[in-house]
């Protein structure tokens, strides 16, 4: 089984890490290709940012899909899913839905946490959109770009604890870590939380893998071009 990762990005900064930890979480047999756009933002944090990017990650899409068996695009508001999905016939994921998924078989009230603040909106939009509101019982930030991520991890990881534990506190049952920029931080959480946190990276790859084992697509009833 072969997966592309399509980073939403203009820059390949973070493709051979996020290859590392996409293969990861890949069952044996699975390969896993990163590649970003020729140009777009730096990450998508705002509407602005989401809309620059959706024409270059199907594009994209469309130029580098064939010869996989499916497409995970790299992002948590899962920008341009929908409309890759109505253009080609194979599984096509997005780590929030994906997460959003499996987080409402193991608890019926989600808590969602992100980077910046910019971001709750979208989220609040998105969750609407795949009909998880009624699951989703908070959505809050760390409060720092997607790139700032990785300058201070011990900092980061401090941040999403403590929105975390808000979350929990506010009803939440299961998290997930809503930006893939956070992809492999779940264990450092987890050993301090009561409630299971998923990590979007590892729940996108497994939905991903689960629909093409299962021969299973998206029904043209709902994605048609």
């Amino acid at each position: 089984m072969k997966l592309l990762v399509i980073n939403p990005v203009g820059t390949s900064r973070w493709n051979e890490n996020d290859k590392k930890i996409y293969q990861s979480f890949a069952s044996p047999g699975t390969e896993v290709d990163v590649v970003s756009l020729d140009e777009g933002p730096i990450s998508i944090e705002t509407r602005k940012a989401e809309a620059e990017a959706i024409p270059k990650i199907v594009e994209t899409a469309l130029k580098k899909h064939e010869g996989y068996d499916g497409i995970i695009v790299n992002c948590c508001v899962d920008p341009g899913v929908d409309i890759i999905r109505s253009l080609v016939s194979k599984p096509v994921i997005g780590p929030c839905e994906a997460s959003l998924a499996l987080a409402s078989v193991i608890g019926k009230k989600i808590g969602i946490v992100t980077v910046s603040k910019t971001g709750i909106p979208i989220f609040e939009e998105l969750v609407k959109k795949l009909n998880f509101e009624n699951f989703v019982v908070s959505i809050r930030a760390i409060g720092i770009s997607v790139p700032e991520i990785e300058e201070d991890l011990e900092r980061t990881i401090n941040l999403l604890l403590e929105e975390c534990k808000k979350a929990e506190e506010e009803g939440a049952e299961a998290i997930l870590l809503g930006c893939t920029g956070f992809a492999g931080l779940v264990e450092k959480l987890q050993e301090k939380m009561d409630i299971p946190v998923i990590d979007p990276v590892g729940a996108a790859v497994k939905i991903a893998e689960s629909l093409v084992s299962l021969g299973l697509t998206h029904s043209r009833k709902r994605y048609f071009s």
